[in-house]
């Protein structure tokens, strides 16, 4: 009597190649559904927020930098996180501070001011980390998210 039985051994080999036929078509379409979600769902996607960086030259010859944050599509601001603003290089402008926190943050327009005074130049490179808060519009999902820069701010 042999070890393995011949027979048992061929019959799985023949039902393999059956069964991936039968659930090939189901993974696959699976595996679709499972991308087009992750590309339509914005909670799913990264760059979940943006921060815009504005400069207004103020009477006392100061600038005030004005860095706004947008949620992306689908999403919300969250005014309920412990927000942060560091500058790390504030470029041609001596800031008045370099951190901000949650305290000085305007919830009412999801904005950080940061006064200082400029030199000649009209350009500079801001180099920042904010910390930002954003949920889906039913709330069921909030998320942290980090956004950095270096981004060139312009006055008149």
């Amino acid at each position: 009597m042999p070890l393995i039985s011949t027979e048992k051994f061929a019959v799985k080999i023949r039902i393999l190649p059956i069964l991936r036929q039968k659930f090939l078509p189901f993974i696959l379409v699976i595996s679709a559904i499972v991308i087009a979600t992750s590309r339509a769902n914005p909670a799913l996607a990264a760059g979940k927020a943006t921060v815009e960086i504005t400069a207004t030259e103020l009477k006392n010859k100061k600038i005030e930098l004005s860095f706004t944050t947008k949620a992306a599509t689908g999403l919300v601001i969250n005014p309920e996180g412990p927000w942060k603003l560091t500058v790390k290089d504030a470029g041609t402008i001596k800031l008045d501070k370099m951190e901000y926190k949650r305290e000085e943050w305007n919830e009412k327009n999801a904005t950080f001011t940061a006064t200082g005074v400029p030199s000649d130049k009209k350009t500079t490179d801001v180099n920042y980390k904010m910390i930002v808060f954003v949920c889906t519009k039913e709330k069921s999902q909030c998320f942290r998210e980090v956004v950095e820069g270096p981004t060139t701010v312009t006055w008149k």
